[in-house]
């Protein structure tokens, strides 16, 4: 008996050949393309790493520059990282290079300040006006009146980088007009100095440095005015320098006609030797006690080897000045301490003629 073949069964044949050939087609054709993406990433990855490579070589000759360092024969290429490592990290060239920077920077700290200075309103000074007024009182005789004691007028300005200039007109209710302070100081000197020339407020103690409106009480106490004159006011020359310490330290060294604006016994429009010139020193420090609580101590001394008004004989003014001071930190601005106390001594060595017929000249030694 023959086979029947129909059109049916041929057609059922073909499609089978053909879902049996289409599986492998579909695997070629995924597989070209893994391996396409392979080969681009693995380009990729070849790409990163020459950049980094190229960018460790530039870092590296700017350091050398930097440093001044002569080139040497040229630098190993790095070993290449397998494609599954991650670019290697150049941690100690850049410490080194902004170290390097930082240094460089301090060094041409003020010509950089210099060049900043361009614009002409920087030039112009810094002015400000202060009134002071108070109210008495007398029960006595049940009487009351305002006083205007007087009125500043502070101006100040930076001439260069390297120094700045003040200065304070001061008028009283007499009338009187007077210069309180015009000096300069330095702003950039080298191994932290600092000098200030002119008429100013010498660095003698504590209070005798404010001004009268900047005082904690409404009168200046009686000791500053009988022992320093007043406002420490001084014509001279005062060096100031900062110790490199953890601890700090200031130490003050000044020269002048005179300390004390009310001081009549020394006149500053008189020249004298250098004998007769007040000399100071002082050193003062400041402890943290707690992140609230503070000290500041001074120590000053000023000698006059020489006081015309003393018949030559010299003085010698000494003193402590101890300031405690509370600051809240959750309330600064409305909550606080402070607790000063300031000592002086003064030695005088005056000589005297005494029209005595048993003796000679006397000398009186006195302690005030």
């Amino acid at each position: 008996m023959r086979p029947r073949f129909s059109i049916r069964h041929g057609t059922a044949l073909l499609l089978a050949l053909l879902l049996a050939a289409a599986p492998g087609a579909t695997r070629t054709e995924a597989q070209g393309a893994g391996e396409e993406q392979v080969r681009t990433e693995l380009d990729l990855l070849k790409e990163q790493l020459r950049r980094v490579e190229q960018q460790l070589k530039q870092q590296e000759e700017l350091i050398r520059r930097l440093s001044g360092e002569k080139p040497g024969g040229p630098t190993p290429a790095p070993p290449a990282a397998p494609p599954s490592a991650a670019a290697p990290q150049p941690a100690p060239a850049v410490v080194d290079e902004e170290a390097l920077k930082l240094k460089i920077l301090e060094a041409l700290q003020p010509q950089l300040a210099a060049a900043n200075k361009t614009f002409p309103a920087q030039f112009n000074p810094a002015i400000g006006f202060i009134v002071d007024t108070v109210l008495s009182f007398t029960s006595r005789k049940d009487q009351a009146d305002f006083q205007f004691r007087s009125g500043e007028l502070g101006v100040s300005a930076n001439v260069d980088p390297f120094v700045r200039a003040y200065a304070i007109l001061n008028g009283t209710n007499a009338g009187g007009f007077d210069v309180e302070e015009a000096a300069i100081v330095t702003t950039s000197l080298p191994y932290n100095l600092t000098v200030k020339g002119g008429r100013f407020f010498a660095d003698f103690g504590r209070l005798s440095k404010f001004h009268d409106h900047d005082l904690p009480f409404v009168n200046r106490p009686g000791v500053l005015d009988t022992y320093i004159g007043g406002e420490s006011q001084s014509d001279g020359l005062e060096v100031s320098w900062l110790a490199p310490l953890d601890q700090y330290l200031t130490l003050t060294a000044g020269a002048y006609n005179k300390i004390g604006a009310s001081n009549t016994r020394v006149d500053n429009t008189v020249p004298r030797g250098l004998e007769e010139f007040t000399y100071l020193g002082r050193a003062s420090t400041f402890f943290s006690l707690t992140d609230a609580q503070s000290i500041d101590l001074g120590v000053t001394d000023a000698y006059t080897p020489r006081v015309r008004a003393n018949d030559g004989g010299s003085r010698n003014l000494a003193g402590i000045d101890l300031t405690y001071r509370y600051t809240p930190l959750a309330a600064a601005a409305y909550r606080g301490l402070v607790w000063g106390n300031e000592f002086l001594l003064n030695s005088e060595r005056q000589q005297t003629v005494g029209a005595s017929d048993i003796g000679p000249a006397l000398f009186r030694y006195r302690d005030a």
